[in-house]
């Protein structure tokens, strides 16, 4: 269904079905996105993210993740499905429909590179027992499952996990009618305010990708992966509101000093991959290695500075402040081999800046 593929560049449909790239640096989702962005990730971001936290506060978060991610993503189906006719929705719930909605949601994971999975069980609206082979992340796809789950059936649910090797099983059974969470406004989906840009790209005259995008990863469609061509690292595609979401409800739960952990644990993450890098410092080269973040849906990196050991960048649409910030370090890190200093600004202006220098 939706996991054929271009005929032209070999992009995934999904792409097709799902994305926009902007000349703003951001990727939105249509038709029913409602102005929700999507990026890509290297997974192992987001596992040296929660593996930080975890080893910085002294015990597992899980949990937290779990809720943050069903509460962020299914606001993110619930407000897509409340775009719908409320027929095309009732469809969607029917005996008809459900296989026909399971299907998509599938093809989605495994287009989003989140993994593949097999229904094991199914009693509709009262419980959904799916292996995930290969999962992302095992909170993370446990939160996206549930609050999908929630909202396609507008219900509450608990849900549980299990590995099995490399495999994922999540159950998720019926609490009660009605999605209810606690203090809903703190997980209310916040959109950024976005600056215009003129960022160019070279498309596919059939299905309007950008070919840097397929050249420069590639889809296992048959294991639910993404491959960056170049690093051979493993990527995702997330939901760049959730994933602000979830930071926010471990902050709530966790305290303030939870964006500064987030920074850490991406910059650790960033100078260990790019360990033995031999690279001249100079402002030239962080805006090369910088320049795919408008391809990933990451932001616009518009300003890249360096006077005397001082990298400024400015970054306008930033995805997730504490992940580029952390980003720049851990490349500041490893180019100019020192211990590195970082600060950054709040995007709440559409823009953050971004300053690094030796500790």
């Amino acid at each position: 269904m939706l996991l054929g593929r271009c005929n032209r560049c070999g992009a995934p449909l999904v792409l097709r079905a799902f994305g926009r790239w902007n000349p703003d640096g951001t990727i939105t989702v249509k038709p029913y996105g409602h102005g929700l962005r999507v990026s890509f990730i290297e997974q192992g971001e987001l596992t040296a993210l929660l593996d930080g936290i975890s080893s910085s506060i002294g015990y597992p978060i899980d949990k937290i993740v779990v809720e943050g991610e069903r509460k962020a993503n299914g606001g993110s189906v619930d407000e897509m499905l409340s775009k719908m006719r409320g027929l095309v929705r009732s469809i969607a719930h029917s005996a008809i429909g459900v296989p026909f909605a399971e299907k998509i949601i599938t093809d989605v994971a495994i287009g989003l590179g989140h993994g593949r999975s097999e229904v094991l069980e199914h009693k509709r609206g009262k419980l959904l027992r799916v292996r995930i082979s290969e999962p992302y992340s095992a909170a993370l796809a446990t939160g996206d499952l549930l609050g999908t789950y929630e909202a396609h059936f507008l219900m509450t649910a608990v849900a549980s996990w299990q590995a099995e090797g490399d495999s994922l099983v999540i159950t998720i059974e019926k609490d009660h009618d009605g999605m209810t969470w606690e203090e809903p406004a703190r997980l209310a989906l916040k959109k950024m305010p976005t600056f215009p840009g003129h960022v160019e790209f070279e498309r596919c005259g059939r299905c309007d990708v950008p070919l840097e995008m397929t050249r420069t990863v590639s889809w296992n469609t048959n294991r639910g992966i993404i491959i960056n061509n170049d690093s051979g690292l493993r990527q995702v595609m997330i939901i760049v509101e959730t994933i602000n979401a979830v930071i926010g409800e471990l902050t709530w739960e966790l305290g303030e000093t939870i964006p500064d952990m987030v920074r850490e644990a991406e910059q650790a993450y960033i100078a260990s991959v790019m360990v033995g890098t031999e690279l001249e410092g100079t402002a030239e080269t962080y805006a090369q290695l910088l320049s795919d973040m408008t391809v990933f849906g990451q932001g616009n990196p518009v300003e890249v500075t360096k006077e005397g050991v001082l990298l400024t960048v400015r970054v306008d649409n930033p995805f997730c402040e504490p992940l580029i910030a952390g980003r720049i370090a851990g490349l500041y890190q490893a180019v100019e081999k020192v211990e590195t200093n970082v600060i950054w600004s709040p995007g709440t202006n559409g823009y953050t800046v971004v300053q690094a220098w030796p500790v």
